[in-house]
């Protein structure tokens, strides 16, 4: 099984450079933008960055199966693996020319959902964050992939705490989410919104935020992240505190210390104790 995940996690770290160098490429050109749903953006990058991930991954293994975020009839959903594929985490900055966005790639088992490895690349700030089950997580370069090991911050105290959260599609969503900030901006430090779940969470799981959630996310926003907070240390889940899985949406993630803090509050807004 080692030599198969170091194998899924190299496929995933050059692909992801890879599709991070085409979407450098496409940045300073101009967008072709459409809507495909309320409040929910995609361009002609998105498209490109897909389209260029999922043939690199489909010649290197065939028989292998694909979860991704724009729909394409033509690629098998099952396999001896399933690839989770976000081509541009973040497309509503990147289609405004904001800087925080990235391509994220995780690889699971099709069985029972666990993501053995995950690659997240910021193209714009050369950062590789990726990792794979039971040994870790990394950051680096598109030259150097690992260079540094993770680890998230080792912060107990929510006075002290930087947080982030991104706001879902959902009205009904948004007004929980701003319920829980409403609870925790007085206790914080201080709050981001990033726009970039996928990003978002490889910051956890480096230590640059000590906690991000998010209530309307999908498989591909998180198979790779959630690995990486995990591996780093920390802590993911449901706000409820439930054990995360690829169907979950509503999801938390901390550094661990803090995660109970969270967990406690969603419970006291639903009235349970």
């Amino acid at each position: 099984m080692d030599e198969i995940t170091a194998d899924l996690l190299h496929a995933a770290q050059t692909t992801a450079v890879s599709a991070g160098q085409l979407l450098r490429d496409y940045w300073h050109k101009p967008r072709q933008i459409t809507s495909k749903g309320f409040r929910d953006v995609v361009t002609d990058a998105d498209f490109a960055s897909q389209a260029h991930i999922t043939q690199q991954l489909q010649a290197r293994f065939p028989a292998h199966g694909f979860v991704v975020e724009e729909e394409d009839s033509d690629l098998p959903t099952a396999g001896d693996y399933v690839w989770i594929v976000d081509p541009v985490d973040g497309t509503s900055n990147y289609s405004r020319g904001m800087g925080n966005f990235c391509v994220s790639i995780g690889v699971a088992q099709p069985q029972d959902g666990q993501v053995l490895a995950g690659a997240i690349y910021d193209p714009l700030g050369d950062a590789l964050y990726s990792g794979r089950v039971g040994h870790g997580a990394w950051v680096g370069t598109a030259a150097i992939p690992q260079q540094q090991r993770l680890a998230v911050t080792p912060t107990a105290d929510l006075g002290e705490a930087i947080i982030a959260l991104d706001w879902s599609h959902s009205p009904a969503e948004r007004a929980t989410t701003l319920a829980l900030l409403n609870a925790l901006a007085p206790e914080v430090r201080t709050v981001r919104a990033i726009g970039s779940a996928a990003l978002a969470l490889a910051w956890v799981a480096s230590g640059k935020l000590d906690m991000y959630f998010n209530l309307g996310l999908k498989p591909w926003d998180v198979a790779a992240g959630q690995l990486l907070v995990q591996e780093a240390g920390g802590q993911v889940s449901s706000w409820l505190g439930e054990a995360w899985s690829l169907k979950q949406s509503a999801t938390i993630a901390t550094n661990g210390l803090l995660h109970q803090t969270f967990t406690a509050l969603g419970h006291k807004l639903l009235g349970r104790h």
